[in-house]
Formats: structure tokens, sequence, C-alpha cells
């Protein structure tokens, strides 16, 4: 049974020009383990999406959940990280979530279908 479906979409750019005014934001808005990925991206352009696209997965899960980010979930409590395949994966106790992050040179978008049940696949 479908529990909720989230979406959001974000500029790049607005990201952008929040990350090098505050290179901290991004601790803000990764978990450690998102954190550990997006060390390892070299290029700005890259962080920025990626930075982006974290962003938009997070929002569209917390509307998903129909809580909005700070209620029940804030930003440190939705872990997205990609499985074996590179597909992004959010693990929640209770609930099976399937998400998927989409970039454009301008835009970052992220879906969430979240299914009541077990939390992995089966």
């Amino acid at each position: 049974m479908i529990h909720g479906v989230g979406i959001d979409l974000i500029e790049i750019d607005r990201i952008q020009k929040w990350y090098t005014k505050t290179p901290k934001m991004a601790e803000k808005i990764l978990t450690q383990d998102e954190h550990d990925i997006f060390d390892k991206i070299k290029l700005e352009s890259r962080k920025c999406e990626f930075l982006a696209g974290r962003f938009a997965v997070k929002e569209a899960f917390s509307k998903a959940m129909g809580t909005g980010i700070g209620k029940s979930y804030g930003f440190h409590d939705i872990n997205c990280i990609p499985d074996e395949n590179g597909k992004p994966e959010i693990i929640c106790e209770g609930f099976r979530v399937h998400c998927s992050i989409t970039h454009t040179q301008q835009y970052a978008q992220a879906i969430v279908t979240i299914e009541l049940g077990n939390n992995k696949q089966e």
C-alpha cells in the first residue's frame, strides 16, 4: 500500500550560490555517509549538483511522509546513498522507499514513493 509520494525541484545555481558563500552548508544537508561521497567529488560544479540532488530527495521524502523537513525528519535523519548498482536508496524502518534523482544543467529533481512494509526490496 502506498503511504505517500513526494517530488521536489531545485535550481542548482541556488545551491551553488549558497555553497560558495557558506561551504559549511553541506554539513547541514548531508549525513556522514553522504559527506564521504561528496568529499571524493573533485569538480565544484559536480559537488553542487550532488548537493542539490540530495537536498531535493530529502525534501521529496519528507513530503511523501507528509511531514515536511524539520517536523519528524531533518536533513540528517534521511540518508540517501547509492546501492550496489548506483541507484539512490533511502532506508526507513517500516517502509519501502523508492527514489530517483535527475539533473539537468539548471535543475535537480527527485521523486520518492513510500510503501508501507519492509524497508528492503524482496
